[in-house]
């Protein structure tokens, strides 16, 4: 029972830190505090997580093409599905059409699902998880970078400016940071205490960014089907990038870690992204919020499904 223990914790970090957030919305300079915290999360704390990371994968051989392969679409037919639906929505800006692409196309693929591959296969799990982490983190920080500029950005969206901002970007320069240390000093960064306390000061960190931005929404945003968009496409993209899963030579394992990383809600750093580029911060702290939410609803099922057809 020890991973239902683990993701008790990690969902009161998770509700815990964007409760912290969403009290601190009513300081004086709250509007001063998420940007410090969005420059200190992206600039400092996400990128030496990246490092860490990418010096703490396992080298066990491992079909990586096709955990590769499935962690690129869980991103895009999310992307697809949702770009197609909102393309032509007049009565929404660049900025929350930016903001909503992004939110329901990078989830969370470390901080949510890990506890709950462990529980239902051990440590075997982790190295499928461990690789679609990172594909989700270079996506994140190449496409997601360059939705960034695209729809929020100001400075203009030459591709030589766009080009440029990906590779600056602080998180992007942390995974080449870490992918040449990986080289060097191969896997040196075992599962420890310090890590896994940066690890959970850093998401809780970007949880409060969320509750900073969280706005509940009004009715007649509820009746513009904002959030069940995002159910649909977040939800509805991850399943359908599951479907390849059971056709692939992979082991159990890996099978599981992929269905269960494919259908995470949002990523919880979603919202430092939109500051950074200017996109609807309020929108993708809502998408975060209740789509975790809804996520941990439909997780009994979930389990339910994998446990009947794969395990």
């Amino acid at each position: 029972m020890h991973y239902i223990t683990e993701l008790a914790i990690r969902i009161g970090i998770i509700y815990g830190g964007i409760l912290a957030g969403f009290l601190l919305q009513f300081l004086k300079n709250s509007e001063k505090l998420s940007k410090w915290l969005t420059f200190i999360g992206l600039n400092i704390l996400t990128p030496v997580l990246l490092i860490f990371v990418m010096l703490g994968i396992d080298d066990t051989s491992i079909s990586w093409g096709y955990i590769v392969l499935v962690g690129i679409l869980t991103c895009i037919f999310s992307m697809i599905i949702d770009w197609l639906w909102i393309r032509n929505r007049l009565d929404m800006t660049n900025a929350r059409k930016g903001a909503e692409i992004s939110a329901v196309s990078f989830m969370n693929s470390l901080f949510y699902p890990f506890p709950i591959i462990i529980g239902l296969v051990g440590n075997d799990g982790l190295l499928a998880a461990s690789i679609f982490l990172i594909v989700n983190v270079i996506l994140r920080n190449s496409l997601g970078v360059f939705i960034g500029i695209y729809f929020g950005s100001t400075e203009g969206k030459s591709l030589w400016k766009i080009m440029r901002g990906m590779l600056l970007f602080p998180p992007s320069i942390g995974l080449i940071i870490g992918a040449i240390l990986r080289v060097i000093l191969g896997n040196v960064v075992p599962n420890n205490i310090g890590v896994d306390i940066f690890r959970d000061v850093t998401m809780f960190l970007m949880l409060a960014l969320v509750g900073l931005k969280f706005r509940f929404p009004k009715k007649q945003e509820w009746k513009e089907a904002a959030i069940s968009r995002g159910v649909i496409t977040r939800f509805g993209g991850g399943l359908l990038a599951t479907i390849p899963i059971f056709f692939f030579p992979l082991a159990i394992p890996a099978q599981v870690s992929l269905i269960v990383q494919s259908l995470s809600p949002p990523a919880v750093n979603n919202t430092a992204y939109a500051n950074y580029f200017n996109l609807d911060g309020t929108i993708t702290s809502r998408y975060i919020t209740i789509l975790t939410l809804i996520g941990l609803i439909l997780l009994p099922l979930e389990i339910l499904v994998i446990t009947y057809f794969v395990l």
